[in-house]
C-alpha cells in the first residue's frame, strides 16, 4: 500500500504552547539547545513552564580552562538563560555529571512528586538516542514514570538527531533561543552550539512552507501510546509495507 510523504514525516507544524510544560534538563544548557524556542512559545502563550536542571554539569570543562569556578559559572549562565527565555520557575538539583544513574531512584521519587504538585500537561526530556549517559538516564526515568502517572512526553534532540513526529515553528523565537545558548559561555567556548543548533533548526523546515525559517523537532508520545508507536520502529514498519 502506497504511503504519502506526510505519513512518514511531518509536513505541517504543531502548536504545543497551550500546555503547561515541565522541562527536564540533564545539564544546564540542554533546555536551551533542545527546546529553547518552544519554552518561549509556552511563556508567550501565558502558560506555566518549570525547568529542572538535574546535574551540575561539572564534567564539561574538558581542558580545565575554568578551574574551580566552572560549576558556579555554568549555574550563573543558567540563571541568565532562564531570564532570556522568560522562565521564572526553575530548580537546580545538583546531581553529579555522568553519574545520574547512581541516583536514579531518588530522582524518580523527586520527579514524581514534582509532577504531582506542578501538574504539567507536557514534559520535555531528551530522547534515548542521545549518547550522553545522563540524557539516556533522564529519558529512562521519565518513561518509567509514565507507568505510574498520566503524562504526555515530548522527546527533544540535543546532540543526536531524532526521527520526529512533531515540528514546532519557532521562527519568531530563534533570536531568544540563540541568546540563551550564548549565555552558556563555558559551553560555547568548547563548541559553537549556536551555529550548529541554528543549522539543525533551519534544516527541520525542509518539509514546511518557506515562510517558516526555523523549527524544533520532537517525538510526542501521548499518555496511552507506546514507545514503539512514535519512534523509528514504527517508521520502519511503514516503509516495509510500501
Amino acid at each position: 500500500m502506497a504511503r504519502n510523504e506526510s505519513d512518514l514525516y511531518p509536513y505541517s507544524v504543531t502548536d504545543l504552547s497551550p500546555k503547561d510544560a515541565l522541562v527536564i534538563a540533564p545539564h544546564p544548557d540542554d533546555e536551551s539547545l533542545g527546546c529553547g524556542g518552544s519554552i518561549v512559545k509556552h511563556i508567550k502563550a501565558g502558560n506555566r513552564v518549570k525547568v529542572i536542571f538535574l546535574t551540575d554539569g561539572d564534567q564539561g570543562d574538558f581542558e580545565g580552562r575554568f578551574g574551580g569556578n566552572y560549576v558556579s559559572m555554568r549555574k550563573q549562565s543558567a540563571h541568565k538563560a532562564m531570564e532570556i527565555l522568560g522562565v521564572q520557575d526553575y530548580e537546580f538539583w545538583g546531581y553529579k555529571d555522568r553519574n545520574l544513574h547512581l541516583s536514579e531512584k531518588e530522582v524518580t521519587d523527586r520527579l514524581r512528586h514534582t509532577i504531582e504538585t506542578f501538574s504539567p500537561s507536557l514534559i520535555y526530556v531528551p530522547s534515548p538516542f542521545e549518547a550522553h549517559p545522563d540524557h539516556r538516564t533522564s529519558f529512562k526515568i521519565v518513561w518509567e514514570l509514565r507507568k505510574k502517572v498520566s503524562i504526555t512526553v515530548a522527546l527533544y534532540e540535543v546532540l543526536m538527531a531524532l526521527y520526529p513526529n512533531v515540528l514546532v515553528d519557532m521562527t519568531d523565537e530563534m533570536e531568544q533561543k540563540k541568546r540563551a545558548i550564548e549565555s552558556y559561555v563555558t559551553e560555547v567556548f568548547y563548541n559553537d552550539y549556536v551555529m550548529k543548533v541554528e543549522g539543525l533548526n533551519r534544516f527541520r523546515t525542509a518539509t514546511l512552507p518557506k515562510n517558516i525559517k526555523y523549527a524544533e523537532a520532537f517525538v510526542l508520545s501521548e499518555n496511552s501510546s507506546h514507545f514503539e508507536d512514535s519512534l523509528p520502529l514504527k517508521f520502519l514498519s511503514i516503509v516495509s509495507q510500501t
